[in-house]
């Protein structure tokens, strides 16, 4: 009898471990957050934060900037946007972005930024860095992306004659 008994609690007891088995064994999607972006996010803590950060250029000499920017704080901000030229020259541009809102940058609609006097090329990452009043800026390495993809098309600067 005891040992019939023990069968059925060891029986129950494989039955319970094969059916939650894989649970114990495979990692769970939800435990590893990846990026459904093609641009790069960062923070200037702690109120502002980039999102979806990238570059459209198709003649590697200006580009497009295309981010997002999100203000939380209770105040507006002026964003200083900065990058170095292929001269070698610091060049700052400004966004201000309102209380607990978002600014979109670069789309069809929106206010664009654009950087010239570039020397870089597609799939290259290109340094932003991106800063607000008193706070201690944050340096992205955005990738450079090409107005051929269908989601960047007619994002890139016009190209002038005469590159």
């Amino acid at each position: 009898m005891k040992a019939r008994f023990a069968s059925s609690i060891l029986v129950a007891a494989l039955i319970a471990v094969g059916a939650s088995g894989c649970a114990f064994i495979t990692p769970q999607a939800t435990t590893t957050i990846k990026e459904a972006a093609d641009g790069v996010e960062g923070n200037v803590s702690p109120d502002i934060a980039m999102r979806n950060t990238t570059l459209i250029s198709d003649d590697g000499k200006a580009a497009s900037l295309i981010v997002t920017l999100v203000n939380v704080g209770e105040s507006g901000n002026q964003v200083n946007i900065q990058y170095v030229n292929a001269a070698g020259t610091q060049v700052t541009e400004n966004a201000f972005v309102n209380a607990h809102s978002t600014l979109t940058l670069g789309g069809l609609t929106d206010k664009k930024i654009t950087f010239t006097g570039l020397d870089t090329k597609a799939g290259a990452l290109f340094p932003v860095f991106f800063q607000y009043g008193t706070q201690t800026g944050t340096k992205l390495l955005v990738p450079v992306l090409t107005s051929d993809w269908p989601q960047f098309a007619g994002l890139a600067p016009k190209v002038t004659s005469g590159k």
